[in-house]
């Protein structure tokens, strides 16, 4: 979870227009094998994406093409290439991308705004949009631009906190601008608090707050038919090892999660 504060999205598109058409296949021999420079035990969000996607891939499809919607330092878009060895595309509405990954790695980076993006229509498979509908201006508008390059059948995961929490940042790692500290992580909460107490835990109103399952699920709705709540299971992939593994049987209770865990996420399948 990131305690970056809301950033505002113009529409920016530094990157050409991907102009090939979804129907010519991709040359896996194109893809050239590199070292590993982001690990998905690192990024628990990568991971879990890649395990879900692949669990409902059809293994002789062709690489699979990827959006990153809202990359930050472009590791979780890195990790996310070398698992699936996929055709990654990466953007973000500044770059923050070390000029190392953009040499070493596969990954296509570009500037851009996830409410304008620079690709046709139905240009990906899969898009990781990873806590990052927090903090664009018009959520919906978002979902709207994601849909319009998803291919039909594609899967959409969206994660975002949880605006009912009790507690917020227990497992954030580090950030290119926050630094992962138990110090920060305890200003979050008491900021969160006071927000709350003022009435103003709002993204709009520059808290870090995300949404309720009942708001994103709506606005989910608007767009897509198929949708798996994996709140749970994603509880489960992340903290099934270490000090919160005690945690986890109230945690992922159907009838506390809703407030006792500090994110919530979803997998969105376009209709064919």
């Amino acid at each position: 979870m990131s305690s970056t504060p809301t950033i505002n999205c113009p529409q920016v598109a530094s990157i050409p227009v991907l102009q090939v058409p979804s129907s010519v296949p991709i040359d896996a021999t194109q893809i050239q094998p590199v070292p590993v420079l982001a690990s998905l035990e690192s990024h628990a969000g990568a991971g879990f994406f890649c395990r879900e996607f692949k669990a409902r891939s059809n293994d002789n499809q062709l690489p699979p093409r990827v959006l990153v919607a809202g990359c930050g330092a472009g590791h979780e878009a890195v990790a996310i290439q070398q698992d699936l060895n996929g055709v990654v595309d990466a953007v973000d509405i500044e770059d923050f991308v070390s000029p190392e990954l953009k040499l070493k790695s596969a990954v296509r980076f570009g500037v851009a705004s996830v409410s304008e993006l620079p690709f046709q229509d139905s240009a990906f498979d899969a898009i990781f949009y990873h806590h990052v509908i927090e903090h664009v201006d018009d959520p919906v508008g978002s979902l709207a631009e994601l849909y319009r390059v998803l291919a039909p059948g594609g899967w959409l995961f969206v994660g975002t906190p949880n605006r009912l929490r009790l507690v917020s940042s227990i497992g954030a790692h580090q950030q290119s601008t926050w630094d992962a500290t138990f110090a920060n992580k305890l200003a979050d909460n008491l900021r969160d608090w006071k927000d709350r107490l003022t009435g103003r835990f709002r993204n709009e109103l520059g808290a870090h707050a995300g949404f309720s399952r009942r708001e994103l699920d709506r606005m989910l709705a608007s767009y897509f038919d198929e949708r798996h709540w994996l709140t749970r299971q994603y509880l489960k992939f992340k903290y099934s090892s270490g000090r919160a593994a005690k945690l986890l049987p109230f945690a992922t209770n159907r009838f506390v999660c809703w407030f006792a865990a500090p994110a919530i996420y979803a997998l969105c399948r376009k209709s064919p």
